[in-house]
């Protein structure tokens, strides 16, 4: 009993079978994960060390970033390793490849690291491991307002309140707080009082430190039970710290710490500003672990904000400047709107072509279910929701009827031969089994040549596989189960509601529909097209060589920009500018945008010599310019800006699925003067180049600062060490954390340091007092001298060598071309021994992309011959497939010349649509390789099938060959229509669809539009002619043989006659 059969007998098994599928696919389809793209992600894990005391960047380079290089190095999985050594910080990221179990490498880091931690100089803070990258864009940004706070109120709020909080959220791996001012205890001395009353500034300290502790001294026994003794002596007021003594005069008085300082609570020297829309906020940057999923990370966000807001005054708002999951949200919907924009298109064009509702009715039904049967294996699969697969879904939507029309069409075929007679019911079920099993064949060949197409994917890449094998999942798996409700569901349907058999006469009458009249417009044309046959195949050879021509100038890129409607402006300024001066160019910027009709909303963050606006644009339907032309006018704008300040400069930077090309430059060496010289000198050269704009270095510029030389024998002279006067002076000048002090169940720093006249100005600095051993009083003038230098800011490393990076925009042309660029401008320079230059960023993953892009579908050169090697290899397998199932060597070419057809409609559809052919269109490209061909095998199937005379044996005259290929075309002309019309329809949503992140998807839905529809126009006409020149060659190679046992005969004949005379 075949499926089909069984699937009629048993309509209620069926029946229970398939809406137990809907139950269960929708309890998968909730608990699908939902993110923008495939989890590709090069994992990331930071390393944060801050060092107390300011050390300088060559020395944290020295004691504190190579330890930790050389320690981490051999982390497994381990692709790059940077690092910026800056004063008192040394940051270490970890890049790893892609896909690997990050919770395993963060484990294998920790253990490397604990193995060097105590040779690390004691000066460090606890270190921060993390998996996150420092430049990584925020999932989240959120505004922290109100009319009735300050800013240093509300960010007293966030630190005590909010912070914390969210740090908590599963997923959230950093948390950085901006505007306001933190809390602090300052206690300011004053240095005259100091020296009236001989107190050294380290009595201060060492006396903040032992007037606030809490000590477990020991334990009384009882009979049963025990008491801790503790003892307690913690500030508990800001007077409980003014009465502290510091010191003791040579009468016996107290020196209470008040009579040599003020003490506040009050709050740092702002270290930043936070602004949104102009306006003062205190703004919180949340990052994630660099493979959480962003949904699941900003829901958890929303989550705990809920709570938070009922514990902070309600006067207190919080919102979210950025989202990610915005981003990703919308995009999701409108690749859903696209699928059921698609999904109604399809059912409606079967509705016009078949002017009947009830196969309309069990077509249509056939797509849900199969979607929900796709959504379980997704389920299990453990795929996500994303672009991808929901592409593959919307892909699938028009092919999912496509056996379903097949097995319809034959039914019908077989029902029209039914008499209106009794027991026609019996009929009837037997014509359901016989028209679906009979064409069992066919859908489950044009089944198998699409779906092996993803086979080779196995071979390439690890990144192209992770990111294109959920659409491969997902096209595969609606197509076996668009199979297999074909074979089971669509015959018990058309069994249960079966009509009685009309007259021939009203079926005449009735098969007058749009499909028809086309049906006879082709017949006419088939009959023209095979007699015009060769002509025709040249014609349409012509045809394909144009196309290939125009192809190959096409741009090709890997990377398609995308319309985010959200970028970054980065402000920079000369190091050791003061915050106050950039936040001046800051808001001089700022007042540029306000005037901006695009932009919605825009979020500033302001630190010394740098800050980022983060800009969100209205939607694209409700704006003029695209997000690069907005950028182009503010960098107009912000250019005239940026020159009245001393190093001024801004760039842009997108979010990563915008695909904005950026090339950078990684210089190696080791003295930084010398780098600096080389890079301006590339940089210079790159400003020339035609493509590049916004160019940029990174932090070579020194910062100007005063050294302050220590004679040592003048110290020696006065009793200490250089040590020791470099660290009083530091706890005068900088300020030293003395204490904590507790407050509402949070600690605050408490900060001891010189009041502000003393340390203004170089001469203050001079005039500073340092105390000997004995007590006396020196100025530092009297053992110091000043000098003025230029210092490093920051030092960068790749992979443990050190690297300066000058970065451009690729605002022109191809990543590839702007790269062969540089080397021609860079070719003929020259430079310093053991100095030299590589492509960094994203270089070798990128530009290996487009050199594959640059091989479709013309060339096979290794090394770049992934894709179009994967094109290749998907026609032999096709052409197997063809040759297993039709048993023959020849009829695969027949099938197969509907692939090259293809080019033409893909190469004018890129042209019309002003597509580069991008990775979406080589996908759809070696999609198209096994959807073309499905027309093509249900019509030579069907002229096989006619040839095949009732006793089993194939008939070889020509003219009924010739018959049966005209009639076949007719035949399998309405299910080929229908077939295409529903794929088209069903892609044409997503290939029109204008929303923000179309990019993602709509190149590979107009490939296979164009290359669908060029392909079955010709291949209507082409294939049956093709059919019969290979009968044509047929009988020329058999004509010798024949013409020999004609000239037999004939001498057979003279014999016998004159035999017979």
């Amino acid at each position: 009993m075949s499926l089909s059969s069984y699937s009629v007998n048993k309509p209620v098994s069926i029946t229970m079978f398939f809406i137990g599928i809907v139950i269960v696919g929708a309890v998968s389809l909730l608990r699908l994960p939902v993110e923008l793209k495939p989890n590709i992600s090069y994992g990331d894990i930071s390393i944060i060390v801050a060092v107390r005391g300011g050390m300088p960047p060559q020395e944290v380079e020295s004691m504190v970033t190579k330890p930790i290089e050389e320690a981490v190095s051999t982390v497994t999985h381990l692709e790059n390793i940077y690092s910026k050594s800056t004063a008192g910080e040394s940051r270490i990221w970890l890049e790893f490849e892609p896909g690997i179990n990050m919770d395993f490498a963060a484990l294998e880091t920790r253990e490397k690291f604990s193995k060097i931690k105590d040779k690390l100089p004691k000066e460090i803070e606890k270190p921060i491991l993390a998996q996150y990258k420092e430049s990584d864009t925020p999932i989240m940004v959120l505004a922290i307002t109100s009319k009735a706070h300050t800013v240093e109120t509300l960010r007293r709020v966030v630190d005590e309140k909010i912070k914390e909080r969210i740090l908590r959220v599963e997923g959230v791996a950093n948390v950085d707080v901006y505007g306001g001012r933190e809390r602090k205890i300052l206690v300011e001395i004053d240095q005259a009082r100091l020296q009236a009353h001989h107190v050294p500034i380290d009595n201060v300290v060492s006396s903040l430190g032992a007037n606030n502790f809490s000590l477990l001294l020991g334990d009384l026994p009882r009979a049963k039970n025990k008491y801790l003794i503790r003892a307690i002596g913690i500030f508990e007021s800001i007077k409980d710290i003014e009465n502290i003594g510091v010191s003791v005069t040579p009468q016996g008085s107290v020196i209470k710490l008040k009579d040599v300082a003020t003490v506040k609570d009050s709050y740092a020297d702002p270290s930043n500003y936070a602004r949104t829309d102009v306006e003062p906020v205190v703004s919180i940057y949340i990052q994630k672990e660099s493979t959480a999923n962003t949904i699941k990370v900003v829901e958890g966000i929303k989550k705990e904000l809920n709570q938070i807001k009922n514990i902070i005054d309600k006067n207190i708002y919080t919102k979210a400047t950025l989202n990610q999951a915005d981003i990703i949200n919308d995009a999701i919907d409108a690749v859903k709107s696209s699928l059921i924009s698609g999904a109604f298109l399809s059912i409606l064009i079967l509705l016009v072509t078949l002017r009947d509702l009830r196969p309309t009715f069990i077509i249509s039904v056939t797509i849900p279910i199969s979607v929900m049967f796709t959504f379980i294996l997704m389920y299990f699969q453990r795929l996500s929701l994303n672009v991808m697969t929901l592409s593959g879904l919307a892909l699938g939507i028009g092919m999912l009827v496509d056996n379903s029309i097949v097995v319809l069409d034959n039914v019908d075929k077989k029902r029209s031969e039914i008499l209106p007679l009794p027991g026609w019911r019996d009929k009837d079920k037997n014509a359901v089994i016989e028209g679906a099993s009979e064409m069992g064949l066919a859908i489950i060949a044009s089944t198998i040549t699409t779906i092996i197409v993803f086979l080779p994917f196995a071979f390439v890449n690890k990144e192209t596989r992770m990111l294109w094998s959920g659409l491969a999942f997902t096209v595969t798996y609606s197509l076996l189960t668009s199979l297999f409700v074909a074979m089971t569901l669509v015959p018990t349907l058309l069994s249960q509601m079966a009509r009685k058999p009309i007259e021939k006469k009203e079926q005449k009458a009735l098969k007058k529909s749009l499909a028809i009249k086309i049906k006879g417009i082709y017949r006419k044309g088939l009959v023209m097209a095979l007699r015009f046959r060769y002509l025709l195949m040249g014609a349409a050879f012509l045809m394909l060589g144009i196309a290939l021509f125009f192809g190959m100038k096409l741009e090709k890129e890997f990377m398609v920009d995308a319309e985010e409607g959200r970028f970054t402006i980065f402000v920079e300024l000369e190091p050791g500018a003061k915050l106050d001066v950039t936040d001046k160019m800051a808001k001089e910027l700022e007042e540029k945008l306000k005037h901006i009709k695009e932009i919605k909303t825009f979020t500033s963050r302001i630190e010394p010599g740098s800050s980022k606006i983060y800009i969100k644009l209205v939607p694209i339907k409700d704006r003029a310019r695209t997000t690069k032309e907005v950028m182009d006018a503010i960098r107009l704008e912000g250019d005239v800006v940026a020159k009245h300040y001393k190093g001024g400069f801004i760039y842009f930077s997108e979010l990563e699925e915008s695909g904005l090309k950026e090339l950078t430059l990684d210089l190696y060496g080791y003295d930084y003067k010398i780098l600096k010289e080389t890079a301006i000198s590339i940089a210079t050269r790159l400003g020339s180049i035609d493509g590049l704009q916004d160019i940029r270095m990174s932090r070579i510029s020194g910062r100007p600062e005063w050294l302050v030389k220590i004679d040592k024998q003048q110290a020696s002279s006065f009793g200490f060490t250089t040590q020791e006067a470099a660290e009083t002076l530091h706890g005068e000048i900088r300020g030293l954390r003395a204490t904590l002090f507790h407050a509402e169940a949070r600690e605050i720093e408490t900060i001891t340091r010189l009041q502000k006249k003393y340390r203004e100005r170089l001469d203050d600095i001079r005039r500073l007092t340092i105390y000997t051993p004995e007590g006396e009083s020196i100025l530092l003038e009297q053992i110091a001298d000043f000098a003025p230098d230029i210092g490093m800011s920051e030092i960068t490393r790749k992979n443990k060598a050190r690297v300066v990076q000058i970065t451009a925009m690729v605002s022109k042309g191809s990543l590839q071309k702007a790269v062969e660029k540089v080397k021609a401008s860079l070719g003929d320079m020259e430079f310093p021994k053991d100095y030299y230059w590589r492509v960094g960023g994203d270089y070798e993953r990128n530009i290996k992309n487009e050199k594959e892009l640059s091989a479709f579908p013309f060339s096979l050169a290794p090394p770049y011959v992934q894709m179009p090697g994967v094109l290749w290899i998907t026609l032999l397998l096709v052409f197997m497939v063809l040759a297993s199932l039709f048993e023959s060597f020849a009829q695969p070419f027949v099938i197969l010349l509907s692939v090259p057809l293809a080019i033409i409609g893909v190469v004018a559809a890129l042209f019309i649509s002003h597509k580069p052919i991008s990775r979406g269109v080589i996908i759809g490209a070696i999609m198209l390789a096994g959807i073309v061909v499905n027309n093509a095998i249900i019509l030579v199937d069907r002229i096989n099938f006619l040839r095949t005379k009732k006793n089993g044996e194939r008939t070889d005259k020509y003219r009924e060959i010739l018959h049966s290929t005209i009639i076949a075309g007719e035949d399998r002309f309405r299910p080929i229509f229908m077939t295409t019309s529903t794929t088209i329809l069903g892609l044409v949503p997503m290939a029109f669809d204008r929303s923000e992140s179309a990019n993602l998807w709509s190149p590979l839905a107009i490939t296979v539009i164009g290359g669908l529809a060029s392909s079955t126009i010709l291949m209507l006409f082409l294939v049956p002619s093709v059919y019969m020149i290979f009968e044509d060659l047929n009988n020329i190679i058999l004509a010798p043989k024949q013409l020999l046992i004609f000239i037999q005969r004939r001498i057979c004949d003279i014999i016998n006659k004159r035999a017979g005379l």
